[in-house]
C-alpha cells in the first residue's frame, strides 16, 4: 500500500461528531426522542444504534432534529456453528438508504483468540455478504476493534480491509480499545498512516468513570489534540464518535462536558 503524504490540518473542516449511544444508557431518559432532543440541544451531528433495536423509531427522531446516524454497533460472529449476523439486516437495510450509516461490527469468536489470522477464512465470506447486502443501500462496513475480542486491533481492521476487498468495506480505530492494547499498541501515527486510505469512522473518550470510558477531560486535550491530528494529517475527515459507557447522572451534564471540550478542540485546529 502506498503510503500517503502528511497533509495540513490548517482549513480542513472539523470532523463531525456523534456521541454513542451508550452515552445514555445510565440515568438518560428512555424514549429516543428525548435522547436526540438533548444531542441537538447540545449541539453533536448525530448518534449511533444498538444492533437494529428500535431503528426505525431512532431513524424518524433524529430525521425531526435534523441529525445523522452515523453508526450501528452490528454483532458479528465468525464460528461456523453460530448464526453470524442479526438476520433482520436485509429488511431494515432499505431504512438506511442514502444515510451513509456504517454497520460497525463488533466481531466474536471462541474458537479464535483475538487477532488471531487464522479466522480471517471464516470472517472474511461473512464480511463480504454483509458488504453485498448494504452497498445498494450506500450503507458502509467497518470491523469495530474491541479489547479481548476476536478483531481487538486497529491493525486487524486493516487487514481485513485488504481481504474482503469491498469499496463498502473499510478500518476504524477506538481510543479506548487501542490504549488498551497496552505495549502492544503501535505509535498514534504509524496507525493513522495505515488506516486512514480506507478509514470509516472513530472514536474517543475519557479515562474517567466506572470502566474507564467516560466524557472528555479539559485536562487531557492534548491527548485528544495529538490523536486527531495524526489522523486528519494521515487525510481522514471522517466522524468521530465520543464513548462514554455506564456514566452515572443526567447526560446532559456529561455530554455537555464533553461537547466544550470538543468546541476547544475545533478552535485549536482552526488557529493551527
Amino acid at each position: 500500500m502506498t503510503a500517503i503524504a502528511p497533509a495540513q490540518t490548517h482549513g480542513v473542516p472539523m470532523n463531525s461528531f456523534f456521541a454513542f449511544k451508550n452515552s445514555m444508557e445510565s440515568g438518560g431518559p428512555a424514549s429516543v426522542e428525548e435522547q436526540v432532543k438533548i444531542l441537538k440541544d447540545i449541539g453533536f451531528d448525530g448518534f449511533d444504534n444498538r444492533d437494529l433495536d428500535d431503528l426505525e423509531t431512532t431513524l424518524q427522531a433524529l430525521d425531526r432534529h435534523k441529525l445523522k446516524l452515523f453508526t450501528i454497533y452490528f454483532t458479528v460472529k465468525i464460528d461456523p456453528d453460530e448464526t453470524p449476523f442479526n438476520p433482520r439486516l436485509a429488511e431494515m437495510l432499505p431504512l438506511l438508504k442514502g444515510r451513509g450509516t456504517v454497520l460497525w461490527c463488533n466481531t466474536h469468536s471462541k474458537r479464535f483468540k483475538p487477532s488471531d489470522p487464522a479466522g480471517d477464512e471464516f470472517a472474511v465470506p461473512i464480511f463480504r455478504k454483509i458488504a453485498d447486502m448494504a452497498a445498494p443501500f450506500g450503507v458502509c462496513v467497518a470491523p469495530y476493534p474491541h479489547i479481548n475480542l476476536w478483531v481487538e486491533s486497529p491493525e486487524d481492521t486493516a487487514r481485513l480491509a485488504d481481504k474482503v476487498d469491498r469499496p463498502n468495506f473499510g478500518t476504524s480505530f477506538n481510543l479506548f480499545h487501542w490504549n488498551a492494547l497496552g505495549e502492544r499498541k503501535r505509535p498514534i501515527e504509524e496507525v493513522a498512516r495505515l488506516l486512514a486510505p480506507r478509514m470509516l469512522v472513530m472514536s474517543i473518550n475519557g479515562d474517567i468513570g466506572p470502566h474507564n470510558i467516560g466524557p472528555l477531560q479539559e485536562e487531557k486535550i492534548d491527548t485528544y489534540f495529538n490523536v486527531l491530528k495524526a489522523f486528519r494529517n494521515a487525510g481522514y475527515k471522517g466522524p468521530v464518535g465520543l464513548q462514554c459507557y455506564l456514566i452515572p447522572g443526567d447526560p446532559r451534564v456529561h455530554l455537555s462536558q464533553s461537547f466544550a471540550v470538543w468546541r476547544t478542540l475545533r478552535d485549536r485546529f482552526t488557529k493551527e
